[in-house]
């Protein structure tokens, strides 16, 4: 019995030291990758909306490093830190919630900087004008797909071996079921169990008529993992 964790290698790996030492079979199967940028910012911002640990390198470049950082969770602040930031407001892993903190900081009309990824996100910066923000958003990292899942992984699943797989954002979780597609083994995952980390990927799962999908907790990475051990024990002690 194995359980699988759907993060970028690098962070899939930790995923699976971490486990491994639980007793449990954790493997690595990451369905995209991630490409830093560096994009020259020349226009003036009073806050930075910093949603993943991915854009935090933008605050290496800050000349002001104590201009207001609203992070999405403690793991990119902690990155955000270690790079010379002094002024964060952390929020609860929430980003929705995060702008929220931003109106009790910035003035109405104040300008946002958004480093982000190259996917479009019309929720967030639906509610940027609902506070009254000015957002600007610029690609600091890029993500993209795979061309197919590592071969552990698939020959795991065509043998029924996985029993849990953990999904940790929407934009892994569609990419790795499309690869899933492509290797034409949608019928062999219907039986697995699921953690994910929102209601976003929770509802993308039962539109696929997945059955077995539980919300870890708390929106954060130790939260999805525990989840992740305790139906994996469960399941290897029944």
């Amino acid at each position: 019995m194995y359980l699988i964790t759907t993060r970028p290698i690098k962070d899939a790996l930790n995923d699976c030291r971490i486990l491994n030492k639980r007793g449990v079979n954790a493997t690595a199967s990451p369905s995209m990758k991630i490409k830093k940028e560096n994009p020259h910012i020349n226009f003036n911002f009073d806050g930075i909306f910093l949603t993943s640990r991915h854009a935090a390198h933008i605050v290496k470049n800050l000349k002001d490093k104590n201009i207001p950082i609203f992070c999405v969770g403690s793991s990119t602040a902690k990155i955000a830190r270690s790079f010379g930031a002094t002024n964060l407001i952390v929020g609860n892993s929430d980003a929705l919630h995060l702008i929220s903190l931003i109106k009790g900081v910035l003035k109405n009309g104040s300008n946002i900087l958004w480093p982000s990824n190259n996917q479009k996100n019309d929720l967030i910066e639906k509610k940027f004008k609902q506070y009254n923000f000015h957002l600007f958003k610029e690609t600091f990292y890029r993500v993209s797909s795979l061309n197919t899942i590592d071969d552990i992984s698939l020959n795991l699943i065509k043998k029924n071996k996985v029993s849990v797989i953990l999904f940790f954002s929407l934009i892994s979780a569609k990419m790795w079921i499309e690869l899933i597609k492509k290797s034409n083994l949608t019928k062999s995952i219907y039986k697995i169990n699921y953690v994910v980390i929102n209601n976003s990927i929770f509802n993308y799962l039962k539109k696929l008529k997945l059955d077995n999908v539980y919300i870890s907790r708390r929106k954060r990475r130790a939260s999805v993992l525990s989840k992740g051990l305790e139906i994996y024990k469960n399941l290897e002690n029944s």
